[in-house]
């Protein structure tokens, strides 16, 4: 059985923080291994945005590595 393209994160509640800014990751994307992502600053929503798996911390990357 294939494994599937894409991971739905938002049920595991994965955050980090970056400067003033809390990053919440949404979904992954196993084929170009990119991450759909929430913004917030100072508690309130900014935008939606899109990052590659690289430029996750090792401590996040263990974490979704397993899933």
């Amino acid at each position: 059985m294939a494994k599937k393209p894409f991971i739905d994160l938002k049920s595991h509640n994965i955050t980090y923080k970056v400067n003033h800014q809390t990053i919440k990751l949404l979904s992954f994307k196993k084929s170009n291994m990119s991450l759909d992502v929430a913004i917030f600053e100072n508690g309130e929503f900014v935008k939606n945005s899109t990052i590659v798996f690289a430029h996750l911390p090792k401590s996040i990357k263990s974490i979704i590595k397993p899933l």
